[in-house]
């Protein structure tokens, strides 16, 4: 392996010459499975991983990734914050 290309490293992120970023999700001797940021999954051969143009970057520093789960209480979003509307009402014009 050269020496200044980055090791697949599962747990880590990468960043290749699209500007997509990836995470390392998996790996053994033959072959390396990587998530996008957007969610598809990819496995590429050692060979191929040699050939690419990437670098290590931090992980993507956003709000909600594809694969979480939006925890209402957690973003301060409350069930009864939500008020039905009574139309009738808002269509009477005294």
């Amino acid at each position: 392996m050269n020496p200044e290309h980055p090791q697949p490293t599962i747990g880590l992120w990468y960043q290749d010459a699209q500007h997509r970023y990836f995470e390392v999700v998996a790996s053994d001797d033959d072959s390396i499975e990587i998530q996008f940021h957007d969610g598809n999954v990819e496995e590429v051969d050692m060979e191929t991983w040699e050939q690419l143009s990437v670098i290590s970057a931090a992980a993507p520093n956003d709000e909600l990734n594809p694969f979480e789960e939006l925890d209402f209480h957690e973003h301060e979003i409350m069930d009864d914050s939500f008020q039905s509307l009574d139309w009738q009402s808002a269509t009477d014009f005294d």
